[in-house]
């Protein structure tokens, strides 16, 4: 199970869609991801949370995910809604809780001081993500990069930036570092934010890149498999869930379809009589 959080939409704002030759650019770089084995995939649209969002619950996710019903019968592909908050004041703007229930996973992106001890403190979201490509915003501390780990919000690496001009790579190295010294490898998840499809990699070349900068090979793996697919499950339970009601089975949760209206899922489980005879089977100690 190989999971990207972060496909940018092509869209900048809730007025203007994406046009007909964005789409079929986001098609080739989900294409790409399929070869390279990846089997769940994020949309990320990212927001500033000054801006006016619309009132409705079912227009504030613009991301149309029908233009794709083709593509994932034929390869398979699991693909989801994510929203990333650009945030400076957490006083101003739209509250999270409404935001959270149109998307799958809601991610936070701090550029302030201020905005970076709220999000690591108390903030409701799945993951915490920032700018590769500029200067973080203040100097991370391992008590609030520790902190946000032990509420099980997950931190971002977005490796596409390892891959462009030498300035964005300069700054790239250097706030991963940060990120990496902070969190002490844990909590940390990878996704690709790539716009083109070459700027997709396999998990043996984002590990290369990685692990050049200080990240273990083993934790490169966890950060596209186990911890990524955490994420997902937690974000679709907050919307899935009734009443916290979790079934436990063998099959991953993340794997389910939804037909129609329906948001549950049925797990059958083995029958008691099957189970009493298999329990007599066992040798007496």
């Amino acid at each position: 199970m190989l999971v990207d959080l972060n496909v940018p939409w092509p869209q900048k704002d809730f007025k203007t869609p994406p046009s007909a030759k964005d789409i079929k650019l986001l098609q080739n770089t989900l294409a790409t991801l399929h070869t390279l084995g990846y089997t769940h995939v994020a949309l990320n649209f990212t927001v500033n949370q000054q801006d006016k969002f619309p009132t409705s619950v079912k227009e504030m996710n613009p991301i149309d995910l029908s233009h794709f019903d083709q593509f994932t019968k034929s390869t398979g592909l699991k693909l989801y809604t994510r929203i990333t908050i650009i945030i400076d004041d957490l006083s101003k703007g739209q509250p999270l809780t409404k935001i959270s229930q149109a998307y799958d996973i809601v991610a936070a992106l701090p550029v302030s001081e201020k905005a970076v001890t709220l999000a690591t403190s108390n903030l409701d979201v799945d993951m915490l993500s920032f700018y590769y490509d500029k200067r973080l915003p203040t100097l991370l501390k391992h008590h609030a990069m520790g902190g946000c780990v032990r509420r099980g919000v997950k931190v971002e690496i977005v490796y596409a930036n390892a891959l462009r001009d030498i300035r964005t790579r300069r700054q790239f190295v250097s706030n991963v570092k940060s990120v990496i010294r902070t969190c002490r490898n844990r909590g940390i998840v990878i996704s690709s934010g790539a716009l083109t499809p070459l700027e997709c990699r396999n998990v043996i070349g984002v590990t290369s890149i990685l692990n050049f900068i200080g990240l273990p090979n083993d934790k490169c793996g966890k950060a596209m498999g186990e911890l990524a697919s955490l994420v997902l499950l937690n974000g679709r339970l907050r919307n899935k869930s009734y009443k916290q009601v979790v079934c436990i089975g063998n099959e991953d949760v993340v794997n389910e379809d939804f037909n129609g209206n329906a948001s549950y899922k049925i797990v059958k489980r083995k029958n008691t009589e099957t189970l009493e005879k298999n329990d007599l089977k066992k040798p007496k100690i």
